[in-house]
């Protein structure tokens, strides 16, 4: 493993382990604390929460071929399935890992070339964090007191004058790309063909754009929608388990399902330290002790892991059962 990867990991590891020990230590959270709480749990709701986060992984799995049919590649929905845990899998091990996990499943299993996969997952991103800022800023507006209070306390409005300088530069920079268009066309027309890099961009460009050819865009709306549906309700039943939280409202959910969002997103295994502190701090915007918080955060986050490894291991099981496909893509008629 090259020198530059090694200290990646320990850097992920060392900060998943300080942000950990951080929220547990300010907390005065004990092991004997996270065992009670496995005891007063209600597991019909948590067995419900479960089950719709794994309808969230079909539905991904579902919108993900999509994207790869628009390219004319039709893996099937127990390989597109079977990739999308093991990539929930893989960034349990290493961050930003489950991507590129992911993609190789599918090359081997379906033999479809990395390149463009990973050019989907790249779209896959992009419409994942625009939702997310959409979702934000809904959700600023319906939990902002909490927020304010407890994060931005001394936060004002920038002035108009700050904005309409940002709107501006914006736009100047997009009448200067746009002048320059067909020097920039030409550059990628010869950097995409006679180099290898350009080549490798240009298959992810491939994969980017296939959003544009996707037989149903309504469908593909649709599950995204779906997608995000089913993480809220994961988040808010996982409330209903708990006396402690089951009080707190559909706003609480949303904000609490924002900041986990968040620290799931930070480069450390499965978002460990930073979902535990950031939902335990949303927690406590609700007026939740901190330690009752810490505990509920942890226990969230356990649930989560412990869906993901169950079954993003019986998928890295399957796929070594299943009968690779031919690499070429599939006309369609």
């Amino acid at each position: 493993m090259p020198i530059k990867s090694i200290l990646k990991y320990l850097f992920s590891t060392l900060l998943a382990g300080s942000l950990l020990y951080w929220a547990f230590s300010t907390s005065g959270i004990q092991w004997e604390d996270i065992y009670e709480t496995l005891g007063r749990a209600n597991y019909y709701w948590v067995l419900l929460a479960v089950l719709i986060s794994i309808i969230s992984h079909v539905l991904r799995a579902l919108r993900w071929e999509q994207l790869l049919g628009a390219m004319h590649f039709f893996p099937g929905t127990w390989r597109t399935f079977s990739a999308v845990l093991i990539g929930y899998i893989a960034n349990f091990i290493v961050p930003r890992m489950g991507e590129v996990s992911r993609c190789g499943s599918l090359t081997k299993t379906a033999n479809i070339p990395f390149e463009k996969s990973f050019g989907t997952v790249i779209t896959e991103r992009i419409i994942d964090l625009v939702s997310l800022l959409i979702i934000a800023g809904f959700t600023f507006l319906v939990a902002w007191k909490p927020m304010q209070e407890n994060l931005f306390p001394n936060f004002k409005q920038p002035s108009t004058l700050l904005i309409s300088t940002f709107i501006g530069v914006v736009l100047l920079g997009m009448v200067l790309i746009y002048k320059q268009k067909e020097k920039i066309l030409l550059f990628w027309d010869s950097f995409s063909t006679q180099h290898k890099i350009g080549q490798i961009l240009a298959n992810w460009l491939t994969g980017i754009i296939s959003i544009k050819e996707v037989e149903s865009p309504l469908k593909f709306i649709v599950y995204t929608l779906l997608i995000w549906v089913c993480y809220f309700a994961n988040t808010y039943i996982l409330l209903l388990a708990f006396d402690s939280s089951a009080h707190l409202g559909l706003s609480a959910g949303l904000l609490i399902l924002v900041m986990g969002t968040f620290g799931m997103a930070t480069p450390t295994q499965g978002g460990i330290g930073a979902y535990h502190k950031l939902v335990s701090a949303t927690l406590v915007f609700y007026h939740l002790p901190l330690k009752e918080a810490t505990v509920l955060a942890t226990f969230f986050h356990g649930t989560q892991m412990a869906t993901i490894l169950l079954f993003g291991g019986m998928s890295f099981i399957l796929t070594l059962f299943l009968p690779t496909l031919h690499a070429e893509p599939v006309e369609s008629n």
